[in-house]
């Protein structure tokens, strides 16, 4: 466990580690001992949290609606008390906890985020932060008036990938960077034209009730529970939603893209209940490390990938082996990583062998996180030290709402959509507004404050 005491002592190894603090330190609760962490789904990816979040923490309570899902954290940590409701839970044991890790599914992200920030808790939350670009906005708006320390579950900001790539931009070796392309196999999972199942028995072990929260009522079946609810529009956000927050990570963070100026999107057949099993999207951004200030994002998912890259072998465009891939193409070179920023690498790798043997690349200024694919115990040690991570909602929010953005875009297929992040709006297109919120009234039971 990290205390503050160890914590400081520790200070050489942690000197790489990267914050982002406000004006003063953040609150911290309970600084001079171990941060006692609850955690909310412990199935699945809460399994993974409980796992990071344990040498670097105290988990005092576990939270989940699925009892046969969590029975591995249940069976590793048999004393640590159980909840199925997470309001219960922080109700219950406000004393006890400084920290909620939140890894439920996309349309609970948002509420069970919210009650915990009202609470005065510290919050890690899974990607995508949000389902909606509204939540991802109330969420921003209300970590900044509780002062709470916040990260946002994406393993490749904790690595070097987009650290690496600034550096090669600011010392020329990309040159001004044109196009990034971005590719995915997801979604691995059932998605496009789906009809809502038929009801089945609800298993003993799960509060149904609980699992859908804020979501309107649907039959239960096991077609969509645990795993399929990503393709499902009420629930989850579809490939864009899964992955994107993981690949786009990389160039928005590198170079500094902001909010697209415009997004255009297209994708295969689908419908109310179900995101497309294919889709593609186009965002233009302005960015002073662009070719004439602008860098072009193409986004491809479902199997679909571009046709031809500047200096990439066809044949490997053609390999189904390389499923996940994002290469950026400047004027002197191009550079290809993975999802989660590792692998880093000038393509061709013959290039890059080159360059290395020449002394050709830059040296590494960019401090680099001590929790390299850690980000829940890289959120555990800046609670103790009282700073935010960089990974904080303050970053986080409008990330995801980029990545939104793409999803909403094959909401209004073939338009050129412009986006206010102020007004939360579009400039030239009012009919895709409603797309920015839920498009179902959500159940105010599950939230510490009335939306409107």
């Amino acid at each position: 466990m990290i205390t503050r005491r160890n914590f400081i002592k520790g200070s050489a190894a942690f000197g790489s580690l990267m914050f982002l603090s406000s004006c003063s330190t953040l609150k911290v609760r309970r600084a001079n001992s171990v941060v006692q962490v609850a955690i909310v789904g412990v199935g699945g990816q809460g399994m993974a949290a409980v796992k990071r979040l344990s040498p670097h923490s105290r988990v005092v309570a576990f939270c989940d609606v699925d009892d046969s899902r969590a029975a591995e954290a249940y069976k590793l940590y048999p004393n640590v008390p159980r909840f199925r409701d997470y309001r219960v839970m922080l109700d219950k044991m406000d004393k006890d906890i400084d920290a909620v890790a939140v890894c439920t599914p996309d349309h609970m992200h948002y509420p069970v985020c919210a009650w915990a920030i009202s609470k005065g808790k510290h919050v890690f939350c899974e990607k995508p932060l949000t389902r909606t670009i509204w939540e991802a906005s109330d969420l921003a708006r209300m970590t900044a008036d509780a002062n709470v320390i916040t990260q946002m579950g994406n393993q490749g900001h904790t690595n070097e990938g987009w650290r690496l790539i600034k550096e090669w931009a600011d010392a020329g070796i990309i040159g001004e960077v044109e196009d990034v392309y971005i590719w995915t196999d997801r979604p691995i999972w059932p998605q496009g034209e789906l009809k809502v199942p038929a009801g089945q028995p609800v298993p003993k072990t799960l509060d149904y009730n609980l699992w859908r929260g804020v979501a309107p009522y649907q039959p239960y079946n096991g077609s969509f529970i645990p795993f399929a609810w990503r393709g499902l529009r009420n629930y989850g956000t579809g490939a864009a939603g899964d992955m994107a927050c993981h690949f786009m990570d990389v160039p928005y963070s590198a170079f500094e893209l902001g909010f697209p100026v415009s997004v255009t999107a297209n994708s295969t057949p689908f419908n109310s209940y179900s995101w497309p099993a294919e889709a593609s999207s186009t965002m233009l951004f302005n960015s002073r490390y662009g070719k004439g200030g602008k860098i072009t994002l193409h986004w491809s998912d479902g199997g679909r990938r571009p046709p031809k890259i500047k200096r990439v072998d066809p044949d490997f465009l053609a390999d189904k082996r390389n499923k996940n891939c994002t290469f950026i193409v400047g004027t002197k070179c191009t550079v290809m990583t993975n999802e989660y920023g590792l692998y880093t690498t000038i393509y061709p790798r013959m290039q890059m062998r080159e360059m290395v043997k020449s002394n050709a690349l830059p040296p590494k200024k960019i401090p680099r996180s001590s929790f390299a694919g850690n980000p829940h115990g890289e959120w555990a040690a800046a609670i103790i030290e009282g700073v935010n991570p960089l990974a904080n909602f303050a970053y986080a929010a409008p990330f995801t709402q980029v990545v939104l953005l793409g999803m909403v875009a094959v909401l209004m297929p073939n338009t050129p959509l412009e986006f206010d992040p102020v007004s939360l709006k579009f400039k030239n297109c009012p009919e895709a507004d409603k797309f920015v919120s839920s498009l179902y009234p959500y159940r105010e039971e599950f939230l510490p404050h009335k939306v409107d």
